[in-house]
């Protein structure tokens, strides 16, 4: 998915050093093994709304091929049940960060997790555009509104701390990351409830 989500996580993940090779929409999955100018693709689909065509690319595969290509990372951004039991065994990625809702099945994350794959959860990944959503809230109540860059800085701090918590916490239990983030978030709850007097 090349959307809101795909689209910058590609962008930063270049500032970060990273080299986007694929990128794959409704479209096509569009290739170009020495990086792909995500920049220059964003520009591309705001004009004509998907990937196919784009001149940056080498080549264009089918759009499902990028699930099992040969790279570091996978992010799968668009679709729910993108890796199912069917191809979870073609997977090469070695981190998986869930950037659509859904896109691992229950079958496919045990197998992930038996071949040492790291699945960065949705329920993870996704939380940096409720946390500034959070912070928009704040803002408004106070009335006193902060810059782009002390928002970064502020979303950067609260997700690198949940993603350190969750990572100890999969660490300590021996379970995937998903499992450790679902037991951060009833423990919070629990916590909460109990702290209120609730139970």
């Amino acid at each position: 998915g090349f959307g809101n989500v795909g689209s910058y996580a590609a962008l930063y993940i270049t500032k970060m050093g990273a080299k986007v090779i694929a990128v794959s929409d409704s479209s096509a999955c569009i290739v170009n093994e020495n990086g792909l100018d995500v920049k220059a693709l964003m520009e591309y689909t705001a004009k004509n709304r998907h990937v196919k065509g784009f001149p940056g690319a080498t080549k264009e595969i089918d759009r499902n091929e990028v699930l099992t290509m040969d790279v570091d990372m996978l992010f799968p951004c668009a679709l729910e049940n993108q890796i199912t039991s069917k191809n979870v065994g073609d997977i090469k990625a070695k981190i998986i960060s869930e950037g659509a809702n859904g896109p691992t099945t229950p079958e496919a994350d045990e197998v992930l997790f038996n071949k040492g794959i790291v699945v960065i959860p949705d329920i993870l990944a996704n939380a940096g555009g409720v946390t500034v959503s959070y912070f928009e809230w704040v803002q408004n109540l106070m009335n006193y509104y902060w810059s782009f860059d002390e928002v970064q800085t502020k979303q950067e701090a609260l997700m690198v701390k949940a993603f350190e918590e969750i990572w100890a916490l999969k660490e300590e239990h021996k379970v995937d990351m998903r499992t450790a983030a679902y037991m951060m978030s009833i423990k919070r709850v629990a916590t909460a409830m109990k702290l209120r007097g609730w139970y």
